[in-house]
């Protein structure tokens, strides 16, 4: 019985997860509209700022499981990390928030793969490689709109 849900539950997260690539490249495509541009930058920007908080609030749900298990402060610090960059990149010009959200996304995946690789399930991080890829060309397409009619 439990492979059968662990089976479902694995195969929703990626549904979901891939679905989740939609605001994304539909709000980074429609930047490339004149009309458009300004709002849809808005709404990559706030998107990819809340995926962040999500990013860090997955270590607190994976901390808070165990908190009797052993010391997890740096876990729980770290959660934190994701949430304030995407906070902070939120008051930024979107010519620099999206760099910087691009950059978070990536500094979250690569602490992932070199503080939490051995707890991280491996079906979990095969999904982050995909997620994070996806974001990050989704946000390198907005940022490119966003700087067009700068040239």
């Amino acid at each position: 019985m439990t492979d059968r849900f662990q089976t479902r539950n694995i195969l929703a997260a990626r549904v979901m997860g891939i679905a989740g690539l939609i605001p994304f490249y539909t709000f980074a495509l429609l930047a490339w509209h004149d009309a458009l541009r300004g709002g849809a930058l808005t709404a990559v920007v706030s998107y990819a700022a809340v995926i962040l908080s999500f990013l860090g609030a997955v270590h607190w749900g994976r901390a808070l499981a165990r908190l009797e298990s052993r010391n997890h402060i740096g876990t729980l610090a770290f959660g934190v990390v994701p949430a304030l960059l995407g906070w902070v990149a939120l008051l930024l010009p979107v010519e620099f928030s999206l760099p910087m959200l691009t950059a978070g996304l990536v500094f979250v995946w690569g602490t992932e793969q070199m503080m939490f690789f051995d707890v991280l399930p491996s079906w979990y991080r095969h999904l982050r490689h995909l997620l994070t890829a996806g974001s990050v060309l989704a946000l390198m397409i907005a940022w490119a709109a966003a700087m067009m009619p700068m040239f």
